[in-house]
């Protein structure tokens, strides 16, 4: 089943949960376990505190997009912000050794998803996180 589900909430944390809900349902929807479920949106969740944390600075009056698209095999969501460009480098994390708490985001996202990847397109920063889908379905029936 292929579709489209897309999200524009503003740069704050209370709305987080209304992103948090929407992630878990596509997964459902998609027949991923509850693990995996729980796994997508604490990554997308992630990813989103990262956002407003960085791109904009905690501030709360700014629009994040958050784009999903399911295919047979995979869903794509897409978070799209017109904040602060991370700096590439920086990306990566901090040391898994190391004694802080924070920056720990980066390592879960990538270790949950199958594949992440950031770009800068049209003036907005687009960070893809995909997650493939397990027993992708063959259409048999014309094609």
């Amino acid at each position: 089943m292929d579709f489209r589900l897309k999200l524009v909430v503003p740069s704050d944390p209370r709305f987080l949960s209304i992103a948090r809900a929407a992630v878990s349902g596509v997964g459902a929807i998609c027949g991923l376990s509850e693990e995996s479920c729980q796994g997508i949106t604490l990554a997308v969740d992630e990813a989103l505190a990262n956002i407003i944390r960085h791109a904009y600075k905690s501030r709360y009056d700014q629009e994040i997009e958050l784009d999903c698209q399911v295919s047979a095999d995979r869903i794509v969501f897409r978070l799209l912000d017109q904040g602060e460009p991370p700096d590439p480098a920086r990306v990566c994390g901090q040391p898994l050794n190391d004694v802080s708490l924070s920056g720990r985001g980066t390592h879960l996202i990538r270790a949950i998803m199958d594949e992440v990847c950031y770009e800068q397109t049209a003036g907005k920063n687009v960070l893809r996180l995909i997650k493939k889908l397990p027993g992708t379905q063959v259409n048999t029936a014309g094609g």
